[in-house]
């Protein structure tokens, strides 16, 4: 123990870095020593989640306890659960039968004629059938009516789907149909969806039938195609070319604009570099594309991962999830639904995954490691060999800060134990170092070159990561997963910023929240805001986090709360006549349609060369402009 206290010390006591590189060998040391420690030790037993009947019945008998109760969310949630832990077709024809019944009830009804077919085709029982046959028929004459169709016109069964579920039957988004027959549970696929010819009494075909008119994201509808303002830079191609990478010893790497942005503005459009699904959305939301699903399908070996389509299940498996698998039917058990840990571990493994191509390429990554080590310029750290900083490079996401030199030693220490557990894990639960090792294979942990470099990359992810990732918010309100997006990770924080970010599936996308002149530096917001939380809690947030004083404006100066700033209309420009007759335009064309967005933009412009922040005006204003982009307009 003692031994380890040092050599995390002497980590901390380093040379302070202010990016990923740097520091090398003292990670490789803390870690081969717990490491070893760790092995020698009598491991727990590892219990993994099985799909099997019991689960599978509690399940769906809570879910019958919430849909009694008219709880269609949650009773959609628990027949999710018992598909999960299905072992057999019988048990998951019952689950897609009782989420169609839910999902009716909620209006769904396209969801619900999913989850009847799906019911059908897995052998539903013949004496039940009936019923399961009428809510189908009726769920038909729903969408029938939502499309202006009779009710009692007849159509064929492929331009039906094709109008109330995709574009192209053969891959239905939300699809899943089980091959007939008796197979087991391995061998089953999934295939396209139509709705069952017995569910529709056989209609034949008469007329074609116009597809539904899909509606594209609004801002992509209202701006045409998503571009970055004054094009991608040269050496970030994630960001705008009015933007440049800096360094300096006060903020470290950041972001300065070089040109001028305009609120709304587009400045970074990035994918993440690697991401997971938060644990409370396992149920209710897809793990590989992380949108919300109430047709999820499982992973057909493990209960754990659960998927929107056959095509998501299908990437997820190619990507990570057979390298973690196993690994995800263990953890839960093993670290006793602790969130944090199984939040951290997981993003770790995916990260491990992610810059070792699953293995495949750690020879190159460790050559790639020693060029990026050699390279003195903090500005540079982690540029390609083309010198520019990429977003799917693991060279790039190994250059982001880590915040190593001013973390607390407790937190080192639980990083450093972190990774040695998922490293043992993937030696012992998977064949990610090409054969699955027996623990005590491991006792001399000095033979194993690759499980030592592989369990410092993961040291290093839990310090890169618990720094730099961004929740991931699809829906108004609703934080699905994390992800690492490497441009994004330029951004300093302000309570205050001058920017705001929102997502289009995983991509996030920051704008000018307000006009950004050349010299201004870039901020986002790390979740502490002067909008929602008093000075005092922000300070101590931000510390506890990421280990800063923040002395953004709102701190300096001690701004209000957006709250303060309504009730006492703080730097109200009321009794500015000139200004308010000048606004009173685009007052009156928001008035006529609350979706003019550039009536706001213009706002912002107008005010912000009169008046400065705080002002009630400025926050009305801009909440409009977030809100508008996150999505609650929609």
């Amino acid at each position: 123990m003692e031994i380890a206290k040092e050599l995390v010390l002497n980590l901390k006591q380093g040379k302070p870095s202010h990016s990923g590189y740097g520091l090398q060998k003292e990670c490789e040391l803390l870690i081969n020593h717990i490491l070893q420690n760790m092995v020698l030790s009598h491991l727990p037993e590892l219990i993994p989640e099985e799909k099997n009947e019991e689960d599978s019945i509690q399940y769906r008998e809570e879910g019958d306890q919430h849909f009694v109760m008219g709880d269609d969310d949650e009773a959609i949630k628990s027949y999710t659960m018992s598909l999960a832990y299905a072992n057999n077709k019988e048990l998951m024809s019952y689950a897609h039968a009782n989420r169609s019944a839910a999902l009716y009830r909620k209006q769904m009804f396209r969801e619900c004629l999913i989850d009847i077919d799906a019911a059908l085709n897995l052998g539903y029982p013949e004496e039940k059938r009936e019923k399961l046959k009428e809510r189908g028929a009726k769920a038909i004459d729903e969408i029938k009516k939502k499309f202006e169709l009779k009710v009692n016109e007849r159509v064929d069964a492929e331009s039906f789907m094709k109008l109330c579920l995709s574009d192209d039957t053969n891959n239905a988004p939300v699809a899943v149909k089980y091959k007939k027959g008796s197979v087991k549970l391995s061998e089953m696929e999934n295939k396209s969806i139509g709705v069952n010819e017995d569910s529709i009494n056989g209609c034949k075909k008469e007329e074609e039938i116009p597809k539904a008119e899909e509606k594209k994201p609004r801002y992509l509808a209202d701006e045409g195609p998503l571009k970055l303002a004054y094009g991608p830079s040269k050496e970030a191609p994630a960001a705008s070319n009015g933007v440049a990478i800096v360094f300096s010893e006060k903020y470290g790497r950041h972001l300065r604009a070089t040109k001028e942005f305009k609120p709304g503005d587009v400045v970074t459009v990035e994918d993440p570099y690697e991401y997971i699904l938060y644990t409370q959305r396992y149920y209710t939301h897809c793990h590989h594309c992380l949108s919300r699903s109430y047709n999820l399908i499982p992973c057909l070996h493990c209960p754990v991962a659960q998927y929107c389509s056959e095509k998501c299940r299908e990437l997820a498996w190619e990507m990570a999830h057979q390298i973690e698998c196993p690994i995800m039917a263990i953890i839960g058990n093993l670290l006793n639904v602790d969130k944090d840990k199984i939040r951290m571990l997981t993003k770790i493994i995916r990260f491990l995954i992610m810059v070792t191509g699953k293995g495949k390429k750690m020879d190159e990554l460790r050559a790639d490691m020693e060029i990026a080590e050699r390279n003195p310029d903090n500005r540079t750290a982690g540029f390609t060999d083309e010198g520019i900083l990429d977003s799917s490079s693991a060279r790039s996401a190994l250059s982001l800060a880590t915040n190593m030199t001013t973390r607390p030693l407790i937190g080192i220490s639980a990083f450093a134990c972190l990774s040695a557990l998922a490293v043992i894990l993937l030696a012992t639960q998977t064949n990610f170092f090409c054969k699955k090792y027996e623990a005590d294979e491991l006792k001399d942990i000095s033979e194993y070159s690759d499980i030592k470099f592989c369990g410092t990359l993961m040291f290093r992810a839990c310090v890169i990561t618990s720094s730099n990732c961004f929740s991931i918010q699809q829906e108004y309100r609703c934080l699905e997963g994390s992800g690492l997006y490497v441009t994004h990770s330029l951004y300093n924080h302000s309570c205050a910023p001058n920017t705001f970010r929102h997502f289009e599936g995983l991509t996030m996308i920051t704008r000018a929240l307000q006009p950004i002149h050349p010299g201004d530096q870039l901020f986002t917001n790390y979740g502490p805001a002067y909008a929602h939380m008093a000075k005092s809690e922000r300070i101590k947030k931000i510390m506890q986090d990421y280990f800063f004083e923040c002395d953004c404006s709102a701190c300096k100066d001690n701004w209000p709360t957006y709250t303060e700033i309504l009730e006492k209309h703080v730097g109200s420009i009321n009794k500015n006549k000139e200004l308010v007759e000048k606004l009173k335009p685009y007052k009156q064309r928001l008035e006529k349609n609350m979706y003019d967005i550039d009536a706001v933009k213009s706002v912002l412009n107008i005010l912000y060369k009169v008046v400065s922040p705080p002002c009630e005006e400025i926050v009305h204003a801009e909440q409009y402009l977030k809100t508008y982009y996150l999505g609650k307009f929609r």
